[in-house]
């Protein structure tokens, strides 16, 4: 009795998978322009994964973004690839749930064991010699695929330090940033595109994750050099780096600050965070102290407005508090930024000035308080202020 359930055991494993290819639309353009036909030659961007645990064993991202293409019922490409993508628009995105009959049969093929079923997101986005035509997407989550660690005791949350190495591209594959210098930041403290922060939760350090970001997540209606308005994106990250949040220290970051000056007496305690609208009052140097610009600018912490070491360091800072601050290289970069000044992204000192907060988080208008309570800015010369500390100019900035 024992070996008859043992062997319906092995009957119902083996018929688990369908008996047909899945077709799941993902995203289909409202205006379908042209659409594969057979003998088309048929370009696509597509991750390979197992059905089964997810698991990624191919994709075009990974051969620098290049598209695959075949011609549509002649061949070159397994059958339920074939099925699968019939009759398919241009921009349109599909996932094709494929059993081993129409894919690797019973011996498999390189690092596909035999009786697999497969599971392919596909992204048509030419047929034939026809340009690329990419028309506004729906709304959809950040997809992310990983491959290497996953089954770390403690993956990726919201808090932690990360360093990324990373490859954006566009939706044609044309990259547009290569991501020379490694990145780090704060998962979720707004540091960089949403849906980087979202896709990299869950995952472990050394893993490669590749992510595909709606437009909502990404660079919106805001044009940002090459990347159009209304653009997917796609990253391929590695985690380098990863610190859990109650180990992070200081010089996890490379970013180092002082207070030149913080007011006495105010009456106002209150320390910046995520979200408040500040007037914020700069001065930039190079890394050996000489001037490189100044300005005064009104924005939201942690909006990706700015480079991210200068969200990271007003952060618990107080109205009227100056700070002198080192923005190591990791934290210079603009990724996901929509204003561009030109900060040397070698790294760089910052002399801020928390001039007013005009709203906070929450909406509570404290401007009025602050106007009333926060003390003026001595002199330099004003021996009655807190004496002004200059940056030791050794260690913090080696990378130079």
């Amino acid at each position: 009795m024992a070996w008859f359930i043992f062997l319906m055991s092995l009957v119902v494993a083996v018929n688990s998978e369908p008996d047909d290819v899945i077709v799941q639309i993902l995203y289909k353009p409202k205006d379908c322009k042209q659409m594969g036909r057979h003998g088309d030659i048929m370009h696509v961007q597509y991750l390979g994964r197992f059905y089964e645990s997810k698991k990624m064993f191919d994709s075009s991202y990974r051969r620098n973004n290049v598209p695959f293409y075949y011609t549509l019922g002649v061949g070159g490409v397994i059958e339920g690839y074939q099925i699968g993508t019939k009759e398919m628009c241009i921009n349109e995105r599909r996932r094709l749930i494929v059993p081993s009959k129409y894919a690797y049969g019973k011996d498999g093929t390189g690092n596909i064991p035999g009786y697999s079923t497969l599971m392919f997101d596909v992204h048509l986005v030419q047929i034939g010699n026809s340009p690329p035509d990419f028309e506004v997407p729906i709304d959809l989550p950040t997809e992310t695929v990983s491959e290497g660690k996953q089954d770390c005791q403690n993956p990726v949350k919201i808090g932690d330090m990360v360093e990324i190495m990373y490859i954006g591209s566009l939706p044609d594959g044309k990259v547009f940033d290569n991501g020379t210098t490694p990145l780090q930041f704060i998962v979720g403290a707004g540091q960089i595109l949403q849906g980087i922060d979202e896709g990299l939760v869950g995952f472990c350090k050394e893993s490669m994750v590749i992510m595909e970001i709606p437009p909502s997540k990404a660079y919106g209606d805001q044009w940002d050099g090459p990347v159009p308005q209304w653009s997917y994106v796609y990253y391929n990250v590695t985690i380098t780096k990863h610190i859990v949040r109650d180990e992070i220290e200081d010089g996890d970051m490379g970013l180092e600050c002082e207070s030149l000056y913080m007011p006495e007496n105010s009456g106002l305690n209150y320390e910046l965070k995520l979200g408040d609208y500040i007037k914020l009052s700069y001065k930039v140097f190079d890394n050996k102290k000489e001037p490189l610009g100044e300005g005064v600018m009104r924005y939201p912490i942690g909006r990706k407005l700015v480079v991210p070491g200068w969200d990271i360091a007003l952060q618990g800072s107080r109205l009227g508090q100056i700070k002198m601050c080192w923005i190591p290289s990791s934290l210079a970069h603009k990724i996901g930024t929509s204003l561009h000044l030109a900060f040397p992204e070698k790294g760089f000192y910052s002399e801020l000035e928390i001039s007013d907060i005009l709203l906070t988080a929450d909406n509570k208008d404290i401007t009025d308080l602050a106007m009333e309570t926060v003390m003026p800015r001595p002199a330099d010369n004003d021996s009655a202020g807190t004496a002004k500390v200059i940056l030791n100019t050794g260690p913090i900035h080696s990378e130079l």
